[in-house]
Order: structure tokens, then sequence, then C-alpha cells
């Protein structure tokens, strides 16, 4: 028990024993919010629990998410009958038109998830409730959370959101597949040119493995471009919260090209997914990934809690390790990997915030959950479920992944300007546009008028 309480700690991105028994000080939040919780007197949790009140919760996810969110739904119902919660989930692809659309007629479910990327644009529209007055009435429950894992869900001053697990972004590996190639597992630090020398073995065994390219890719995520700036000590976007990069145009512009550029030599030597099949998975659940069709051998940009729905899928564990930067010297991060909000269209933001208390805390409802959204925030969560999880389970791999990372990944980043869906956007058209034989140049000066115009707009 010692040693499995020892990984699952240092899985929690360094949350410090002293830091355990900490809850957001009202003195660091705004005053007030647009709920009517109370700050001066402790609120009858009982009563809040025994209201009738009907809500409805959205998120996105695979079905192993889908499936397992349900289940911890039927325990808290169980534990309030009076309070029924109607699930609405799809895939990453459409959630937020979704989202945005509903927030539009003012109809946004009460509970709703949030991603790290959005969470700003949400929490300036008004469309958020800040919490800080539930955690102080009691009703959301913060007393067995560290301050370092809560405060990712503060904007401006208000927590209007709390982080659901411990994240990172990671690779997976069909060990099989190295085995019979001969290949030597690489390790955390290994190095972009490790990675293109162990690509050029899958390929020359291609036949024989049975693979049509031996990296499946996730898409055309931005993280490992964030990386790339990293390595040169500039963030993607300013840290100030203010509509604007973090790099000067020619600066920035060698940067991403080099990191383009080198994406499209990969694809052309076939080391990757070309762009048709990753524009095809993209935004689609993780399941549909070639590697879980057994068409490649690893799968790179997926994020530590998506690996229980790959190996769940694929009926096999697949080895994690850290994606590959220029240098031994990893450049990724331990992030929240979903919030879990109320929103401001809600008749029962009493009720919501008694929810997402009892999934943070409920050892039950967190057994069902499976740590599949990351490495739980509540130290007596993390400890019940460390205890359970069998040596080689995927779900111990994940446990201990996070804890290797969050020993030495860098600190996050602020989060992003309100601007960065539509910029997100703008930057996938130009890698695709570039993976597909488009002129670097000129996709790039298309890309940086547009979000220069993004940012003007964002800033009113």
């Amino acid at each position: 028990m010692r040693k499995a309480l020892t990984a699952i700690m240092a899985a929690a991105m360094v949350l410090s024993m002293a830091a355990c028994n900490s809850t957001p000080s009202s003195s660091s939040q705004a005053a007030g919010g647009n709920n009517s919780g109370s700050t001066d007197s402790k609120a009858d949790v009982a009563a809040v629990g025994d209201t009738k009140a009907e809500m409805r919760m959205i998120w996105w996810g695979s079905q192993t998410r889908h499936d397992y969110t349900q289940a911890a739904i039927k325990v808290f119902e169980n534990k309030y009958p009076n309070i029924t919660i109607t699930p609405e989930f799809l895939s990453w692809d459409g959630y937020w038109e979704r989202c945005a659309a509903m927030g539009a007629s003012k109809s946004l479910p009460d509970l709703m998830q949030q991603d790290y990327k959005y969470i700003t644009a949400y929490a300036r529209n008004n469309q958020l409730v800040d919490l800080q007055p539930y955690v102080d009435s009691g009703i959301l429950d913060l007393s067995d959370v560290a301050e370092s894992a809560y405060t990712p869900g503060i904007v401006d001053d208000k927590l209007v959101a709390i982080n659901l697990g411990m994240n990172t972004y990671c690779v997976l590996i069909d060990k099989e597949m190295f085995e019979k190639a001969g290949i030597e597992l690489p390790t955390d630090t290994w190095t972009i040119a490790d990675y293109e020398e162990i690509c050029q073995k899958l390929l020359d065994k291609k036949d024989e493995l049975g693979i049509k390219f031996p990296d499946s890719v996730g898409g055309f995520e931005v993280e490992t471009l964030c990386y790339a700036l990293r390595e040169k000590d500039l963030f993607m976007y300013n840290q100030d919260g203010s509509e604007s990069f973090g790099w000067e145009k020619e600066q920035g512009k060698q940067i991403i090209l080099d990191h383009m550029k080198r994406e499209k030599e990969w694809q052309d030597k076939g080391f990757i997914a070309p762009s048709a099949v990753r524009t095809e998975q993209n935004g689609t659940s993780v399941e549909s990934n070639a590697l879980v069709r057994g068409e490649s051998a690893m799968f790179s940009y997926i994020w530590s809690n998506q690996a229980k729905a790959v190996t769940t899928a694929a009926g096999k564990n697949y080895y994690m390790v850290a994606y590959p930067n220029e240098t031994e010297k990893k450049m990724q991060y331990i992030k929240p990997s979903q919030f879990l909000s109320v929103t401001s269209d809600s008749k029962f933001p009493e009720q919501a915030a008694l929810f997402i208390s009892e999934f943070t805390n409920n050892i039950d409802m967190n057994k069902e959950l499976k740590a599949e959204r990351g490495v739980p925030i509540a130290a007596k969560v993390r400890e019940a479920l460390g205890a359970e999880y069998d040596p080689d389970s995927i779900d111990k791999q994940v446990f201990d992944y996070v804890g290797r990372m969050s020993e030495i990944a860098n600190s996050i980043w602020k989060p992003e300007p309100s601007a960065l869906s539509a910029i997100n956007t703008l930057r996938q058209n130009m890698l695709v546009s570039i993976l597909e034989g488009g002129d670097p140049d000129t996709e790039f000066e298309n890309f940086y008028t547009l979000a220069m115009d993004e940012f003007a707009a964002a800033e009113g």
C-alpha cells in the first residue's frame, strides 16, 4: 500500500502534503458571482441533496468514457434519489459547435465538461458560474485537494471549473510489433532523431508486421508545435492574458515552418499517416485510430487519459512513453485533462455544485470512472483506486507514467486567448495545406494575416 500511495501521490503533479488540506481562499477570489451561494455560513448539504432537481450534463469522449460516466451518474442518483441527470455526449468533433449553439440560445446543460483551451472564452462570456461561494459554504468540498490541482480552473479571479484529473501527452507503442521487428523500446528521454530511426526500422519491416505506416498520429494537435516553440523559450500565446501570439512574426515563422516541413518530410517518407487518414481520424473517438486496427505500431499525439479507451478498444495493453523532443529535455507539461463547470443557464447551481463535489470525492463514483479522465485530484480517491489496480493494468501504467512526467515536465502555460478556437482552425488548415503540397511561405502569410484579424475581433 505504501508503494502504491507513493506512486499515486507523485502522479498528481507534485501535490504537496502541506497543500492537500487547503481550499480556495475567498480572499483570492472575486466576491459574489452569478449564483446564490453564501460565503458567510455553511449550507445544509443534506437539504441541497434532498431538493428535487432535473439536470443535464454534457461531455465529449470515447464510448468507454460514456459508459463509465453513466455508471458513475447512477451511483450519484442512488445516493441522491431526488436528483436526476440526463446525459448528453459527443465526440470532440462537433462538441464545441453544439455547445456554442446551446450557449447562444441560453440552453447549455447544467453541467458542462470544459477544456483548458476554451475555458477562458466561456468564463469571459459569463457562461460559467463562479464556484467559490459553494466551496465556502461546504457544498463543493475541496478539503482533500491540493491548491495546485484546482487553481487551473481560476479565470479572472473566479473559480469557474474543477479539474477532473491530471493528464499529459504520450506515445502508445505496440510492444509485440517492436519485439517482432527487433526494436528496443524507447525511454522517456528519446529524441526526434531516435524517433526517426525507429520509424525507418519499422518501415523496413512494414510488410512483415502488416502495418501501413509506423505511426498513425492522432490528428493535427497543436501541442507538438507548442513544444517546438518552448524549446526556443517561446510560448504559442502571450502569457499576460492578451489576444496575441507569444513570438514576433519572423522569429515564430521560422520555428513553425521548420516544424511543419518536418512533418511533411515524415509523411513523404511514409513514417506517419498521410493527411487524408489524419483528417478522417481527426476529432473522432480514439478507438478508430489505426493502432487499434493493427495498421500502425505507434500512436503519437495522444493524451495519457485516453490510453484506457485505446487499450479497451484494442483488447491489449500498450507501452506508454513520452513524446520525443529535439533534445532529451522534455517540453511537455502536466495539464488538467478536462474540467467540470456549472453553466450560468442552470436552474439548479447548488445541486450541480454538489454533483461536482461527489464526482471529485466519492470513491464509489470514481471506481466507476476508473480514472479514465486522468489521475484523480482528491488524495483519498487516488489512494483507493491505486490500491485496486493490477500491476500490469493500463490504469497502473497511466498512474506511473503521469508520475514520471510530473518530475520532469515543464509548467503549463496560462489558459489560451478567446480567439484560440478560430486560430487553431487556421493553424490546422495551414498544416494540412503544407502536408498536401502547398507553399509553406504563402500558407504562413495567410495564417498570420487571418490570425491577426481574429485577435482584433476578440478584443472587440
